[in-house]
């Protein structure tokens, strides 16, 4: 059974030699792209005809690390290897909905469980009682410590409808507590929107978490609702970016028909470019302050958006230098059930400018201030925003800023 495992494995990698790496060393004939990596199979011949504990060998588990270690060979931070399990999470995060229980977690090393980072606002762990701080010790009876995190969390979604019964040991409990959850449908919300009145007017506050397969239409919704505000605050800050699609779309609902957004260039020198197509939503924005506010965690297409209206003098960049990724990845699917993101091309912004790794500098650069990250968490499934204008550095210059375009609070 190990062998035919092996031989899987073998059959996997030799598939990658042949093609993958044939794409990628255009350099080497194929002839020597097998001499090159033989090093692959004779390392796999003595692990199966020598090593010591074979039956402890997992050759899905080495099939991984070869992966894994072929991207981190490229010595590119954005080329990623994702194995089948991580793979099932990427779905889930594009997609921003699922059954389950609705809970942020992450998994307690020292207890060997899993740790309630917050119960999701509205959602099934909020009402049945789970706290922050909770450790989950058992899952439908089966210990968390044999199962590890990402099967332990794959056993607390499911479809909607059917029950899961957690152990939970509470911080000044004496015996653990047992939950009964029901799983609901979970959608994550990428945006959140709030009418802020600030000196006399009326300013509409748009946070962008992630550009997801739903937020173009959340985007929507969120404009319908703030159509009658004097300006535009659009929060990007912490949004590592996500669809190039999404934010095509949502620049197209901002930017005038005709506007470059931006220009993807392949390393054949091949251009694509892609202009604002333009919608009703346009006039919206006409003659109003927009500001963004962006920070070191803004990438990708946050940084898409940020540059498409900063080069167009249509919105105030608010806030710290963003994180600098013009990568644009492809997903390549792998026949293990995992998947790469590779580098093929750079994106620049309509004045030409390359921001990878350089970041775009804001106009204004103000600090952040401390958030809560409990809070953040909550805040997952709500469409409504939760601004602080008191402890928000970055808020405050920004609605200063606009009160100041406005005329408002100003001595003439």
């Amino acid at each position: 059974m190990k062998k035919n495992k092996l031989f899987k494995t073998v059959g996997v990698i030799s598939a990658l030699v042949g093609v993958f790496f044939l794409g990628a060393f255009t350099s080497l004939s194929y002839e020597n792209m097998l001499d090159k990596f033989s090093p692959m199979f004779e390392i796999l011949t003595y692990i199966d005809r020598n090593y010591y504990d074979i039956e402890k060998v997992d050759y899905d588990n080495i099939l991984d690390e070869v992966l894994k270690g072929t991207m981190r060979g490229l010595e590119d931070p954005f080329a990623w290897y994702f194995d089948p399990v991580e793979t099932k999470e990427n779905e889930i995060d594009t997609s921003s909905k699922y059954g389950g229980i609705g809970s942020v977690v992450q998994y307690n090393i020292e207890f060997e469980c899993l740790q309630v980072v917050s119960p999701m606002a509205g959602s099934p762990s909020e009402r049945i009682g789970l706290r922050s701080g909770d450790l989950i010790i058992t899952i439908d009876g089966t210990p968390v410590s044999q199962t590890g995190y990402y099967e332990s969390v794959n056993m607390l979604r499911g479809e909607p409808g059917t029950k899961v019964i957690l152990e939970v040991y509470r911080q000044g409990s004496t015996e653990t507590i047992f939950f009964e959850i029901t799983r609901e449908i979970i959608e994550i919300k990428s945006v959140k929107s709030e009418i802020i009145d600030y000196e006399g007017s009326s300013i509409s506050y748009i946070q962008i978490t992630g550009f997801n397969a739903p937020t173009y239409e959340e985007f929507q919704n969120a404009l319908d609702l703030t159509r009658d505000s004097q300006a535009y605050i659009i929060d990007l800050r912490n949004n590592p970016g996500g669809l190039l699609q999404s934010v095509l779309n949502i620049s197209s609902l901002i930017l005038p028909k005709g506007q470059r957004v931006i220009t993807i260039r392949y390393r054949d020198g091949q251009e694509e470019i892609y202009n604002s197509w333009g919608s009703r939503y346009n006039s919206y924005f006409t003659n109003k302050p927009i500001v963004v506010l962006v920070n070191e965690g803004s990438a990708s297409a946050s940084e898409i958006l940020t540059g498409a209206l900063k080069d167009h003098n249509i919105a105030t960049v608010i806030g710290t230098r963003t994180f600098g990724k013009a990568a644009v990845q492809t997903v390549y699917n792998l026949s293990n059930g995992g998947e790469i993101w590779l580098p093929t091309a750079h994106y620049f912004t309509p004045n030409g400018d390359d921001i990878h790794l350089v970041g775009i500098e804001p106009n204004i650069t103000v600090e952040a201030t401390a958030v809560s990250l409990e809070d953040e968490n909550r805040a997952l499934t709500l469409s409504t925003a939760a601004v602080d204008i008191e402890n928000d550095a970055q808020l405050f210059a920004a609605l200063e800023a606009i009160a100041q375009m406005l005329g408002v609070g100003v001595a003439n």
